[in-house]
């Protein structure tokens, strides 16, 4: 695959972590298997928080973009890089997909779905690895807590 069509590829699956690419994955989960409404808002109570809270940590912690210490960039960011919200998201999604043994079934797709977004924010450079294991870890910090205080 040549970079182009490789950086294309990676523009395509980095929306997948973006709202858009999250609100199409609830309606995509929802057609596959038709869940109580409930379970849909705990979804995007499940994406929405995490995602805010690691966009606090970013104002936090202030590590510039790659694009900010003058490296190629091959798609327009904004804000700082660490953790990336990105991957977060697809991180929650794939966890809250892994908690209904009726979805399971589906389970490879979303556990390839964060590693895609991850790479695809590398590739574009919007992150360095170290930003997506960061989101990562940090998607699985809020998996435990969302767990533990029941919001599941």
């Amino acid at each position: 695959m040549t970079g182009h069509k490789r950086t294309s590829l990676a523009h395509l699956i980095s929306l997948a972590g973006s709202w858009w690419g999250i609100i199409c994955s609830v309606i995509l989960v929802y057609f596959i298997h038709p869940i109580a409404i409930h379970k849909i808002l705990y979804l995007f109570i499940w994406v929405f928080l995490p995602t805010l809270f690691s966009e606090a940590v970013k104002m936090l912690i202030k590590r510039p973009r790659p694009v900010m210490r003058g490296e190629q960039v091959k798609v327009k960011t904004y804000g700082y890089s660490f953790p990336s919200s990105h991957t977060v998201a697809a991180v929650m999604v794939s966890a809250w997909v892994l908690l209904f043994p009726e979805l399971r079934w589906w389970s490879w797709l979303f556990l390839a779905w964060p590693s895609l977004v991850g790479w695809s924010r590398v590739w574009l450079r919007a992150h360095d690895v170290i930003d997506v294991i960061g989101g990562v870890l940090f998607a699985l910090l809020c998996t435990v807590f969302l767990s533990y205080i029941g919001l599941q």
